[in-house]
């Protein structure tokens, strides 16, 4: 089985820590830092991103549906239109939904789900990019209309409009599945597969990741999608990228989950020049990154699991900071709860905690770390 099919890359491991209802541990701050929930009763949430207003958004990847297909994590996968974004008012703790009706897969439980995963924010408008690939879906699914509903869906790079409303930009999903079933020797056994998961919107592009062809593309005028880099396979499985910044330099820095099979430390950050087209190591010993960003120069990571994706479980994930050129990132926070997603502003970070749950388990978080002087 591949390990990215599995919300890029979760391993079996992770489901059955939650569906045994182990108990989580508190997070856990470094002194001068404190940690407090923002919002709870979110639908499997991942990235994070701050609007012009003060406004916090979040992607839901939802819960998937009722129509199901054998064959998945769980036995089957289950298609539905349960993924959207939220708003967050951070100071009165309400989050509300502006976009819904997105399409999402999941478990029969919702765990494993995709949907919007990633999103970044250019002026008034917040890009969202949709995981999956419609080259994915089997031949013959479903009725017609439902099929070609979640093929237009799919894979799909969107732009929302400050009102909620919101139009396709490109199939980012559909082109990363065409470039990988062409690139087969480079991740052998589990190409043609495409998975994009996290996005930055620039001034005349924008920017992103696929957790399962495991490349670096950029989305241009008129939504063509250009493949530019392969991120290289870690000792084991595949890099399943899955988050994509800009820098204060101008590079952008892309951090990795890895597949199954690797060890806690395998994941990295890499630098990609937007000048010469080089992509370099620009930082190691990190686990199962889900989410990333800068805040006042200094990078930071959500790590899903500080154990690693084979021993996930509730309260191993941390949010780190990394050095430069460093092999030891800086635990800032231990203790936290499948996080995902990371943003910042002013002093303190957010995360999205609980990015991975069943439906019967309850809503996923927002977590507020407020940074010391």
């Amino acid at each position: 089985m591949s390990a990215k099919k599995l919300v890029a890359g979760l391993s079996a491991a992770v489901l059955c820590c939650l569906t045994a209802g182990v108990a989580a541990a508190s997070p856990a701050p470094r002194a001068s830092v404190t940690v407090s929930t923002v919002v709870t009763g979110l639908d499997n949430p991942r990235d994070l991103a701050f609007g012009r207003n003060g406004k916090l958004y979040v992607a839901e990847a939802g819960h998937g549906g009722t129509h199901c297909l054998s064959g998945g994590p769980n036995g089957m996968t289950c298609y539905g239109f349960t993924s959207g974004i939220s708003r967050i008012n951070i100071s009165h703790h309400h989050a509300r939904r502006i976009v819904s009706g997105l399409v999402s897969t999941a478990a029969q439980d919702g765990t494993f789900a995709t949907g919007v995963d990633g999103i970044s924010r250019r002026h008034h408008n917040i890009f969202g990019i949709i995981t999956g690939a419609p080259d994915a879906v089997p031949a013959g699914s479903f009725g017609a209309p439902f099929r070609s509903r979640i093929k237009a869906e799919l894979g799909r790079l969107i732009r929302v409009s400050s009102d909620g409303t919101w139009r396709r930009i490109a199939s980012v999903g559909h082109r990363d599945y065409i470039w990988s079933g062409n690139h087969t020797s480079l991740v052998p056994g589990q190409f043609p597969d495409a998975n994009p998961y996290g996005v930055l919107a620039q001034r005349h592009a924008q920017w992103v990741v696929d957790a399962a062809s495991n490349t670096l593309d950029r989305v241009g005028r008129h939504g063509r999608v250009h493949v530019l880099q392969f991120i290289p396979n870690p000792p084991s499985s595949d890099s399943v990228p899955t988050c994509v910044v800009r820098g204060p330099d101008g590079a952008l820095y892309i951090g990795e989950l890895t597949g199954g099979g690797n060890a806690p430390g395998a994941s990295s950050v890499w630098r990609y020049s937007r000048r010469t087209g080089n992509l370099t190591l620009w930082a190691t010993g990190l686990t199962a990154v889900t989410g990333c960003g800068f805040h006042r120069d200094h990078f930071y990571a959500t790590e899903f699991s500080t154990n690693g994706l084979d021993n996930a479980a509730p309260g191993t994930g941390a949010v780190v900071r990394v050095p430069a050129n460093s092999s030891s990132p800086v635990t800032v926070v231990s203790g936290l709860n499948f996080p995902g997603g990371f943003a910042a502003r002013q002093h303190s970070l957010f995360v999205s905690n609980w990015s991975v749950r069943p439906t019967s388990q309850g809503g996923g978080e927002v977590t507020r770390i407020l940074l010391g002087s």
